[in-house]
């Protein structure tokens, strides 16, 4: 790590530590470093500075660095030489395979593939149908649907933003919806049918940016889907901003 490099991830923390609020100062510490390797300013290789000179520069306690530190070598993104110090390992993260010829929703994937998926609801609201939300679902326009808007999570890492617009006949209680949509959907005996998918991409807006907790912008990937059920009625449309280094979109015959 050159010495500019070294000054640019202590003034960060600096920063991000000053505004930690209520949250531990070694979790603080610890996103801190995870985002300035997602930035670029650390790269695989470069040394952090140690234990002594975070704690000087920082003044925190040297227990607050190393729980950190143990943290980001738990979660494979530094690792520890004897006689050299503390280096930045960046590990590649597995991409979530995601079908979109498959009906089985966002959470059904995430545990296939043996991560644990969350969301963090932001807003289940009634609205009344645009022009554009009532053509997709074969409504008239200004008939009362579901707006579901919730942050969609990888083992607690937010991965993307997901605004659903949902027929009235296919929600009895919309406080009743957990983590998956679809699995409400499974346990009020809706049958699903086809689903038509199409993606296309975009920077991040601000909005997206603090929702994904990401500190500078990149790419997202933008898919839209409508969703039928077993009589061929759309009962949703959909439109998530998903990370684009973290998705892999696959389509199967």
């Amino acid at each position: 790590m050159s010495m500019d490099t070294n000054q640019q991830v202590l003034e960060k923390l600096k920063t991000d530590l000053a505004q930690a609020g209520t949250q531990p100062l070694y979790l603080c510490f610890n996103e801190s470093v995870r985002q300035a390797l997602e930035s670029g300013i650390l790269q695989d290789g470069d040394f952090l500075p140690s234990e002594r000179q975070f704690t000087e520069a920082l003044g925190i306690s040297r227990i607050t660095v190393r729980k950190a530190l143990a943290k980001l070598e738990e979660d494979g993104h530094i690792g520890r030489s004897r006689g050299y110090g503390t280096f930045i390992r960046k590990t590649a993260e597995a991409k979530l395979e995601y079908s979109l010829a498959g009906v089985k929703g966002f959470s059904r994937e995430v545990m296939l593939q043996g991560r644990k998926p969350d969301t963090l609801w932001i807003s289940r609201d009634q609205i009344a149908a645009s022009a554009l939300i009532a053509s997709k679902l074969a409504l008239t326009e200004g008939t009362l649907v579901y707006m579901l808007k919730r942050i969609h999570y990888i083992d607690s890492r937010p991965m993307s933003v997901a605004i659903s617009y949902v027929v009235q006949s296919a929600i009895d209680d919309v406080q009743d919806i957990g983590v998956s949509l679809y699995d409400y959907f499974s346990r009020n005996n809706i049958e699903l049918g086809a689903l038509q998918s199409r993606v296309s991409a975009a920077m991040s807006d601000a909005d997206t940016l603090q929702a994904l907790q990401l500190s500078e912008p990149m790419p997202l990937l933008i898919i839209k889907q409508t969703l039928f059920d077993g009589q061929n009625r759309p009962i949703e449309y959909s439109e998530s901003f998903c990370r684009s280094d973290m998705y892999e979109f696959v389509s199967e015959d």
